[in-house]
């Protein structure tokens, strides 16, 4: 699953084909979205706009039980990794 953790305003102007937007402060919260009742071994990239807010992501995922969360970077590395 391709996460985009900016805020829905960034997401709207573009994003990696496929990607669900959950932003950070959400996360931050608790509210995980469309992340709650997965398994917590789901895959997960994860990407921003420089790979800083991702990275805090992939710390709070982690922390509440995730095991595979990637950081993806910023949203122009995250496109040329996932070919999108």
């Amino acid at each position: 699953m391709i996460i985009d953790v900016r805020t829905a305003e960034e997401y709207a102007d573009g994003h990696a084909e496929g990607a669900v937007n959950i932003p950070l402060g959400d996360i931050m919260a608790g509210n995980f979205g469309v992340l709650e009742g997965l398994e917590k071994a789901t895959p997960l990239q994860l990407y921003c706009r420089s790979g800083a807010r991702s990275e805090c992501a992939q710390g709070l995922l982690s922390a509440a039980g995730f095991t595979n969360v990637v950081n993806l970077g910023g949203l122009e590395d995250a496109i040329r990794t996932l070919g999108s």
